[in-house]
């Protein structure tokens, strides 16, 4: 890449640059096949040697592309495309029209506490889904940590220097590209084992965003030096001041994120799935307290339970007292005309049931607002994302002042698991139905298609 701004790289036409670093250049374009903006990152050569070192710059550049090509997730910054454009490399990604979270913080952005955990509680759980599959980032902090315009919803960026530490549950082998004598990650951002350079595993990335957690939520930094001994030292040594000294907050959740901040990670939490958890149990509290103020919306259960049962499969076996103890455990919620309920993108463990209004389900496609289904009183919405966790793939809005039922199902699983497994063996079932229906539309289509001497 020369050091002007090239006009096409590929089949990509170059809009602008939109960042610069060390190592290369980051540009704006548009994907000429699919008309979608994208985000090219380059990596300038002219700066490295040639041979040896040429080609071991090159494999650490296209490692993050290799990572992040095997991860899915709605939370997490795509790859689309890599590839060499005169002699240099480079990486096509998606284009986030946002800020990072260093930025918001050093903006003093407002972000109301709620909003923050649950943003955190969405980086976890995006965590624990490349933990699952053997990838460990090695590099969580501000910086790269998305927040998106559109939805505020969150992205995970910069997976250049993440290792794999799983190759079966990764499906093939990922060599980590380490300088030799070089600590890779941001120091005040480091685990104490990654400081020490010993073997890191998924506890080192929930220590580092327990660092931006506490940075977030207070604006200060729990670790802090002159220099960059110093602040290794006092990642290694020191105790950050609590939560509620340096900002006011409760107990409970000063506790949970000083567990992230322990320094044996023995003592931390052991998944990013259980930090999620912990910080979801958490807002459902806050939920729970805050409905207890308002006057209390009263509805017929046994009108309700009777349309639950007739709609849904997956409550036909469940008695009145079982449902009359999942409405106990859910929080009923307001929408006012418009409001949306369930934003597309956004991860959570909910599901709604409507016990007054209605509500539209409705994607976006390519900018243009598809509706699908229209839900009345004795609807669920949001059941499916009860069993994968996984971000939702549609919108939800009121389309009158609607009161719904919000079943959280890390609330059911902590505190009815036998409940909850009941329910998930349920929703598995009707998804295996589904299937199989589509598996045999699929089927009869092949075989109509097929002249009979092929059969």
């Amino acid at each position: 890449m020369t050091a002007e701004t090239p006009k096409t790289i590929g089949r990509y036409q170059v809009l602008g640059k939109i960042g610069q670093g060390a190592m290369g250049e980051v540009y704006l374009a548009q994907d000429k096949l699919i008309h979608r903006k994208v985000a090219i990152k380059c990596m300038r050569l002219d700066r490295n040697k040639k041979g040896a070192a040429r080609k071991k710059a090159m494999e650490s550049f296209f490692h993050e592309a290799r990572i992040v090509g095997n991860l899915n997730h709605s939370h997490i910054t795509a790859v689309y495309d890599m590839g060499i454009e005169e002699q240099s490399p480079f990486i096509v990604m998606e284009f986030i029209d946002g800020k990072n979270i260093k930025e918001l913080i050093r903006d003093k952005t407002p972000f109301p506490l709620q909003e923050k955990i649950s943003l955190i509680a969405m980086v976890a759980r995006a965590l624990h889904y490349a933990h699952q599959r053997g990838v460990l980032h090695r590099d969580i902090k501000p910086a790269n940590i998305m927040i998106l315009n559109k939805n505020r919803l969150p992205k995970i960026t910069d997976f250049g220097i993440a290792s794999v530490m799983d190759i079966s549950s990764f499906g093939q082998r990922e060599e980590t590209v380490d300088e030799t004598g070089l600590i890779p990650g941001t120091p005040l951002y480091m685990s104490p084992e990654q400081i020490e350079g010993e073997r890191l595993d998924r506890r080192s990335d929930i220590f580092s965003l327990g660092v931006l957690a506490y940075e977030w939520l207070s604006g200060q930094k729990p670790f802090q030096g002159k220099d960059l001994d110093a602040r290794l030292q006092a990642v290694l040594n020191n105790k950050p001041k609590p939560l509620t000294e340096a900002a006011g907050l409760d107990e409970k959740l000063n506790s949970i994120i000083m567990r992230t901040l322990v320094k044996n990670r023995g003592k931390r939490f052991q998944t990013a799935e259980e930090l999620g958890d912990t910080l979801e149990l958490y807002l459902n509290a806050l939920e729970a307290q805050k409905e207890g103020k308002k006057s209390t919306f009263s509805f017929d259960k046994e009108k309700i339970v009777d349309r639950l049962r007739q709609k849904y499969i997956f409550f036909a076996d469940f008695s009145n007292e079982e449902l009359f103890e999942i409405f106990r455990l859910s929080t009923k919620e307001q929408f006012a005309k418009g409001e949306r309920i369930i934003r597309e993108g956004s991860s959570g463990t909910k599901m709604y049931m409507i016990i007054a209004g209605s509500v539209i389900i409705m994607t976006e496609t390519n900018g243009k607002r598809v509706e699908i289904e229209t839900l009345g009183e004795g609807s669920c919405v949001g059941e499916m994302s009860m069993i994968d966790r996984m971000p939702r793939s549609a919108s939800v809005v009121a389309l009158k002042d609607t009161v719904v039922l919000a079943l959280n199902e890390t609330v059911l699983r902590h505190t009815n698991p036998k409940l909850c497994l009941k329910l998930y063996r349920n929703l598995a079932t009707t998804l295996s139905e589904r299937l199989r229906v589509s598996e045999t539309k699929y089927l009869n289509l092949v075989a109509a298609a097929c002249p009979k001497e092929e059969r």
